[in-house]
């Protein structure tokens, strides 16, 4: 394997594609770890029960975000990649997709604030979720500019900017804020996150613009759409794959449930950084090399990368599945209870990692409709058997289907680039 590295490192591509996947790695390492502070911090100061709480609201917001985003999160990466050199083209790219998603996610900020009681008391049952979930609501509207931002600078290489716009940013100054305040309560962190987000969302913004220049043209609004509609529905289920299982937790068990599951969700994640790094550099590249028709460099691009994702990721597996007591106990003592939440959760993002970026394959190369009929298959999983196997089996039930569906999503999408691309990702050792 090193040695089939080695002898790939010597195309300029896949050295480009190596050298900035380990500078996005780098970034993410550093987000992954404040990722990971910020949930400790979370968890511990404010204990199972309101961590729970908040864990609860916060899927709720991420959820709702993905919704108000309108599918504009790949369709900006795209077409900014296809034209990232034309500053006139990139901004209006941008500023096209939040004319439109801006409105729609102050709408559900103003419905989640008017109907936080109601969820909140006849839906999950928990009254004292309604404060958490009123303070919350803002972070829809922030949320859905970090991601959008995000993506255009990213589809500008700008990936030392991209990173800390859509993970670091706002968890550094809201964790900062939960310790300095010394927050008791779920509702506490929810309002210093709003904040966070509003301020991180409005500063990249601005960094987004600044100094492009004026080249370009304006872009087709029916080509922006065209291709944001088969994406709203695949970014919908994608994040109801992620999110609405703590959410159903919610419905069905206690908070502290949620706090463990949530928990054990965002250690998992940590398996598949190392793949949200590698995304980062392969992403545009995919898309700038289909819109040269250059399908042998998407293949080699894309094996090469799963070589890389495989020899990186395998020891975190590994790690994740023989201690997940120690991991989970990090958070306080009554967290080790989620251990085996971890692992069932570590096994389907290991799946995830395998497959290298076969999801960014299908968006990126105009198949979007497919990849679409892959997250309808696998997000209706998850909504149909969740709540089934939440209520026979609590928190692992809801893990169990969870990993189930989001394996099945990526191998789904592995035949799809098998049949539209040519090649097996599954299949990495073969010649490139």
């Amino acid at each position: 394997m090193i040695v089939k590295i080695k002898k790939s490192l010597k195309d300029a591509e896949h050295r480009h594609t190596a050298i900035n996947a380990f500078l996005a790695l780098t970034i993410r390492i550093l987000g992954a770890g404040m990722a990971f502070l910020f949930n400790l911090i979370i968890a511990r100061q404010l204990g199972a029960e309101q961590s729970g709480y908040f864990f609860l609201a916060l899927a709720l917001v991420m959820l709702l975000s993905a919704v108000a985003r309108l599918g504009f999160d790949n369709t900006v990466l795209r077409f900014t990649s296809a034209d990232a050199g034309n500053g006139h083209t990139v901004k209006a790219i941008l500023n096209f997709a939040l004319k439109y998603v801006l409105p729609v996610a102050f709408i559900f900020t103003v419905i989640a604030y008017a109907f936080a009681s109601l969820l909140a008391e006849i839906v999950f049952k928990k009254p004292e979720l309604t404060d958490t979930l009123k303070l919350i609501a803002p972070a829809i509207i922030g949320l859905s500019i970090v991601f959008l931002v995000a993506m255009s600078l990213q589809a500008r290489h700008k990936l030392v900017a991209s990173i800390p716009c859509q993970n670091i940013a706002h968890l550094m100054l809201c964790g900062a804020a939960v310790v300095v305040f010394s927050a008791k309560s779920a509702s506490d962190a929810a309002l210093y996150l709003s904040l966070s987000l509003g301020v991180s969302s409005c500063f990249f913004y601005w960094l987004s613009i600044k100094n492009l220049n004026n080249n370009g043209e304006k872009p087709d609004p029916q080509q922006l759409w065209h291709s944001a509609r088969p994406n709203w529905v695949i970014i919908i289920m994608s994040q109801a794959v992620q999110w609405s299982a703590p959410i159903i937790i919610g419905v069905f068990l206690v908070a502290e449930q949620v706090a463990f599951f949530s928990v054990a969700q965002r250690i998992a994640l940590l398996t598949s950084f190392i793949l949200m790094a590698v995304n980062l550099v392969v992403a545009p590249k995919f898309s700038a090399f289909h819109a040269k028709g250059d399908d042998v460099g998407i293949r080699k691009t894309a094996l090469f990368s799963v070589r890389l994702l495989v020899l990186s990721a395998l020891p975190i597996v590994l790690f994740m599945l023989l201690f997940p007591e120690f991991l989970m106990g990090l958070f306080g003592e009554e967290f080790r209870q989620g251990a085996l939440i971890l692992q069932v959760l570590v096994l389907g993002q290991a799946v995830n990692v395998v497959t290298g970026s076969v999801g960014y394959l299908l968006m990126m190369s105009g198949h979007e409709r497919d990849m679409r009929l892959v997250t309808l298959i696998s997000g209706f999983g998850v909504l149909i058997s969740a709540p089934i196997f939440t209520k026979l089996f609590g928190a692992v039930g809801a893990a169990s289907a969870t990993a189930f569906f989001i394996s099945l999503q990526n191998l789904l999408a592995v035949y799809f680039v098998k049949k539209r691309l040519g090649f097996n990702t599954l299949m990495f050792w073969q010649k490139i």
